[in-house]
Protein backbone atom coordinates (compact mmCIF):
# COMPACT_ATOMS: atom_id res chain seq x y z
CA UNK A 1 0.00 0.00 0.00
CA UNK A 2 1.10 3.56 -0.78
CA UNK A 3 -0.03 6.55 1.25
CA UNK A 4 -0.48 9.53 -1.07
CA UNK A 5 -0.79 12.96 0.59
CA UNK A 6 -2.45 15.54 -1.61
CA UNK A 7 -3.31 19.26 -1.52
CA UNK A 8 -5.97 20.85 -3.70
CA UNK A 9 -3.89 24.01 -4.11
CA UNK A 10 -0.64 22.30 -5.07
CA UNK A 11 0.01 22.28 -8.84
CA UNK A 12 2.61 19.56 -8.35
CA UNK A 13 0.02 17.39 -6.59
CA UNK A 14 -2.26 17.86 -9.58
CA UNK A 15 0.51 17.03 -12.05
CA UNK A 16 1.23 13.74 -10.28
CA UNK A 17 -2.38 12.53 -10.25
CA UNK A 18 -2.44 10.77 -13.66
CA UNK A 19 0.61 8.70 -12.74
CA UNK A 20 -0.88 7.76 -9.38
CA UNK A 21 -4.12 6.78 -11.09
CA UNK A 22 -2.11 4.65 -13.49
CA UNK A 23 -0.46 2.86 -10.57
CA UNK A 24 -3.86 2.22 -9.04
CA UNK A 25 -5.75 1.14 -12.14
CA UNK A 26 -3.19 -0.53 -14.41
CA UNK A 27 -1.20 -2.22 -11.67
CA UNK A 28 -4.03 -2.75 -9.19
CA UNK A 29 -2.14 -1.03 -6.38
CA UNK A 30 -3.80 0.09 -3.17
CA UNK A 31 -3.37 3.87 -3.07
CA UNK A 32 -4.40 5.30 0.29
CA UNK A 33 -5.38 8.80 -0.83
CA UNK A 34 -5.09 11.39 1.94
CA UNK A 35 -6.31 14.96 1.61
CA UNK A 36 -4.46 17.61 3.63
CA UNK A 37 -5.08 21.33 3.89
CA UNK A 38 -2.67 23.46 1.84
CA UNK A 39 0.46 24.86 3.49
CA UNK A 40 -1.27 28.26 3.38
CA UNK A 41 -3.76 26.91 5.94
CA UNK A 42 -1.45 24.64 7.93
CA UNK A 43 1.57 26.98 7.99
CA UNK A 44 0.52 30.49 6.85
CA UNK A 45 3.69 31.94 8.42
CA UNK A 46 5.73 30.22 5.68
CA UNK A 47 4.49 32.83 3.21
CA UNK A 48 5.51 35.84 5.32
CA UNK A 49 7.49 38.29 3.21
CA UNK A 50 7.19 36.17 0.05
CA UNK A 51 5.68 38.25 -2.74
CA UNK A 52 4.89 37.26 -6.33
CA UNK A 53 8.56 37.56 -7.34
CA UNK A 54 9.42 34.63 -5.07
CA UNK A 55 6.92 32.40 -6.86
CA UNK A 56 7.71 33.30 -10.48
CA UNK A 57 10.38 30.55 -10.86
CA UNK A 58 7.93 27.98 -9.45
CA UNK A 59 5.16 29.15 -11.79
CA UNK A 60 7.50 28.81 -14.75
CA UNK A 61 8.56 25.37 -13.57
CA UNK A 62 5.16 23.80 -13.05
CA UNK A 63 3.81 25.44 -16.21
CA UNK A 64 6.68 23.86 -18.17
CA UNK A 65 6.07 20.49 -16.52
CA UNK A 66 2.35 20.63 -17.34
CA UNK A 67 3.16 21.23 -20.99
CA UNK A 68 5.58 18.31 -21.00
CA UNK A 69 2.92 16.06 -19.45
CA UNK A 70 0.29 17.38 -21.89
CA UNK A 71 -1.88 18.56 -18.98
CA UNK A 72 -3.94 21.75 -18.93
CA UNK A 73 -2.71 24.30 -16.41
CA UNK A 74 -3.68 27.93 -16.75
CA UNK A 75 -2.34 30.79 -14.65
CA UNK A 76 -3.56 32.70 -12.80
CA UNK A 77 -6.24 30.51 -11.25
CA UNK A 78 -9.59 32.29 -11.06
CA UNK A 79 -10.53 32.11 -8.29
CA UNK A 80 -7.45 30.92 -6.45
CA UNK A 81 -8.58 28.33 -3.87
CA UNK A 82 -6.56 30.36 -1.34
CA UNK A 83 -7.14 34.08 -0.84
CA UNK A 84 -3.70 35.65 -0.51
CA UNK A 85 -2.10 39.07 -0.95
CA UNK A 86 0.40 38.57 -3.78
CA UNK A 87 2.31 41.73 -2.79
CA UNK A 88 2.98 40.69 0.81
CA UNK A 89 2.39 36.95 0.80
CA UNK A 90 -0.12 37.33 3.67
CA UNK A 91 -2.84 34.71 3.80
CA UNK A 92 -6.31 36.17 4.27
CA UNK A 93 -8.28 35.31 7.38
CA UNK A 94 -11.30 34.93 5.11
CA UNK A 95 -11.13 31.76 3.00
CA UNK A 96 -14.36 31.18 1.05
CA UNK A 97 -13.19 28.33 -1.20
CA UNK A 98 -10.52 26.00 0.14
CA UNK A 99 -12.44 24.44 3.03
CA UNK A 100 -15.39 23.47 0.85
CA UNK A 101 -13.01 22.02 -1.73
CA UNK A 102 -11.05 20.00 0.83
CA UNK A 103 -14.17 18.82 2.64
CA UNK A 104 -15.75 17.71 -0.62
CA UNK A 105 -12.56 15.86 -1.43
CA UNK A 106 -12.47 14.14 1.96
CA UNK A 107 -16.11 13.11 1.71
CA UNK A 108 -15.43 11.59 -1.69
CA UNK A 109 -12.50 9.70 -0.14
CA UNK A 110 -14.91 8.30 2.43
CA UNK A 111 -17.17 7.22 -0.41
CA UNK A 112 -14.34 5.43 -2.21
CA UNK A 113 -13.86 7.97 -5.00
CA UNK A 114 -11.14 10.22 -3.57
CA UNK A 115 -8.30 10.10 -6.06
CA UNK A 116 -10.55 9.95 -9.14
CA UNK A 117 -12.60 12.89 -7.89
CA UNK A 118 -9.42 14.82 -7.05
CA UNK A 119 -8.20 14.46 -10.62
CA UNK A 120 -11.45 15.77 -12.11
CA UNK A 121 -11.89 18.64 -9.64
CA UNK A 122 -8.21 19.62 -9.89
CA UNK A 123 -8.52 19.68 -13.66
CA UNK A 124 -11.39 22.15 -13.27
CA UNK A 125 -9.43 24.29 -10.81
CA UNK A 126 -6.38 24.49 -13.04
CA UNK A 127 -8.19 24.93 -16.35
CA UNK A 128 -11.54 26.69 -15.94
CA UNK A 129 -12.37 30.24 -14.92
CA UNK A 130 -15.03 30.25 -12.18
CA UNK A 131 -14.43 26.53 -11.57
CA UNK A 132 -16.27 26.89 -8.24
CA UNK A 133 -19.64 27.70 -9.83
CA UNK A 134 -22.45 25.18 -9.65
CA UNK A 135 -22.55 25.05 -13.45
CA UNK A 136 -19.26 23.13 -13.25
CA UNK A 137 -19.73 21.33 -9.93
CA UNK A 138 -23.18 19.86 -10.57
CA UNK A 139 -22.11 17.82 -13.63
CA UNK A 140 -18.86 16.88 -11.90
CA UNK A 141 -20.68 15.28 -8.99
CA UNK A 142 -23.25 13.74 -11.33
CA UNK A 143 -20.36 12.03 -13.14
CA UNK A 144 -19.56 10.29 -9.84
CA UNK A 145 -23.16 9.40 -9.10
CA UNK A 146 -23.45 12.11 -6.44
CA UNK A 147 -25.67 15.14 -5.93
CA UNK A 148 -23.88 18.42 -5.19
CA UNK A 149 -26.61 19.69 -2.87
CA UNK A 150 -26.75 16.44 -0.89
CA UNK A 151 -22.96 16.60 -0.57
CA UNK A 152 -23.10 20.15 0.76
CA UNK A 153 -25.81 19.22 3.25
CA UNK A 154 -23.86 16.20 4.45
CA UNK A 155 -20.72 18.28 4.92
CA UNK A 156 -22.68 20.97 6.78
CA UNK A 157 -23.97 18.49 9.36
CA UNK A 158 -20.80 16.38 9.57
CA UNK A 159 -18.13 19.07 9.29
CA UNK A 160 -16.37 18.26 12.56
CA UNK A 161 -15.92 14.63 11.56
CA UNK A 162 -14.51 15.62 8.17
CA UNK A 163 -12.16 18.21 9.67
CA UNK A 164 -10.94 15.64 12.21
CA UNK A 165 -10.27 13.14 9.40
CA UNK A 166 -8.16 15.68 7.51
CA UNK A 167 -6.27 16.55 10.70
CA UNK A 168 -5.51 12.85 11.21
CA UNK A 169 -4.12 12.77 7.66
CA UNK A 170 -1.91 15.74 8.53
CA UNK A 171 -0.68 14.06 11.71
CA UNK A 172 0.13 10.92 9.72
CA UNK A 173 1.97 13.08 7.18
CA UNK A 174 4.13 14.64 9.90
CA UNK A 175 4.81 11.22 11.39
CA UNK A 176 5.99 10.06 7.97
CA UNK A 177 8.70 12.74 8.12
CA UNK A 178 7.66 15.55 5.77
CA UNK A 179 5.04 18.32 5.59
CA UNK A 180 5.10 18.94 1.83
CA UNK A 181 3.01 17.67 -1.07
CA UNK A 182 2.78 15.66 -3.17
CA UNK A 183 4.09 13.07 -0.74
CA UNK A 184 4.10 9.32 -1.19
CA UNK A 185 4.97 6.97 1.64
CA UNK A 186 5.91 3.37 0.91
CA UNK A 187 7.27 0.88 3.45
CA UNK A 188 8.01 3.65 5.92
CA UNK A 189 9.99 5.82 3.49
CA UNK A 190 8.69 9.06 2.04
CA UNK A 191 9.03 10.33 -1.53
CA UNK A 192 8.40 14.07 -1.75
CA UNK A 193 7.81 15.57 -5.19
CA UNK A 194 6.65 14.50 -8.62
CA UNK A 195 9.86 14.04 -10.61
CA UNK A 196 12.92 12.18 -9.32
CA UNK A 197 11.23 11.08 -6.07
CA UNK A 198 8.41 9.47 -8.01
CA UNK A 199 10.95 7.68 -10.21
CA UNK A 200 12.65 6.44 -7.04
CA UNK A 201 9.31 5.12 -5.80
CA UNK A 202 8.77 3.29 -9.09
CA UNK A 203 12.22 1.73 -8.83
CA UNK A 204 11.38 0.48 -5.34
CA UNK A 205 8.10 -1.00 -6.56
CA UNK A 206 9.91 -2.76 -9.40
CA UNK A 207 12.63 -4.02 -7.06
CA UNK A 208 9.98 -5.41 -4.72
CA UNK A 209 8.24 -7.03 -7.71
CA UNK A 210 5.07 -5.08 -6.98
CA UNK A 211 5.09 -3.97 -10.63
CA UNK A 212 7.20 -5.11 -13.56
CA UNK A 213 7.67 -1.72 -15.17
CA UNK A 214 5.94 1.65 -15.57
CA UNK A 215 5.53 1.92 -19.32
Amino acid sequence: MIDFYFSYRSPYSYLLLPRMLKLKNKYNLNINFKVVYPIAIRMPEWFKGKDIRFFIPFIRDFTKKAKKLNMTLKMPIKPDPIRQNTLTGKISDYQPYIFEVCHMGQLMCNRGKGIEFAYELSTLIWSKKNWNKDDFLIPLFTEFGEDLFEVREYIKFNEKQIVDEIKINQDDQKAAGHHGVPLNVYKGKYYFGQDDPFDELINELIKDKVIKDFS
